[in-house]
């Protein structure tokens, strides 16, 4: 599962004045396809369609500016399955336990009669 607050745009130290996109220290463009699931072409052509250039021998893709990145990134994000986005979402401990409690008790309609959903819910809450 991927989400965006775990993209970061990296001043180039090889190529001044550019950027990279880096992703929980992966910046390889066949390493973030493969993580977020979008075919290498697909990729390709978002990072080209900002303006970045390709450094064939790193396999990494420069832009001039921090903006096309950044654009690039949410490019990403749009061409991703629902399934492989994800969210980084803070709870309280309270907040923790009352989503418990809803799961548990069966006439809730918390989660309707989903239980992948919800055993899956429960691994995440108790971890």
């Amino acid at each position: 599962m991927i989400d965006t607050a775990n993209f970061i745009v990296r001043r180039s130290g090889r190529k001044e004045g550019h950027y990279y996109i880096d992703y929980v220290g992966l910046y390889r463009a066949a390493d973030i396809s493969k993580t977020a699931g979008v075919d290498m072409g697909k990729l390709k052509s978002i990072y080209e369609s900002n303006g970045a250039i390709q450094d064939t021998e790193l396999d990494i893709f420069y832009f001039d500016t921090i903006i096309s990145a950044q654009k690039t990134i949410s490019d990403i994000f749009a061409s991703m399955k629902k399934t492989k986005k994800g969210r980084v979402v803070m709870l309280t401990e309270p907040e923790i336990e009352y989503i418990r409690k809803a799961l548990i008790i069966d006439g809730s309609g918390f989660a309707g009669t989903n239980n992948k959903i919800k055993d899956t819910i429960f691994k995440k809450l108790n971890d």
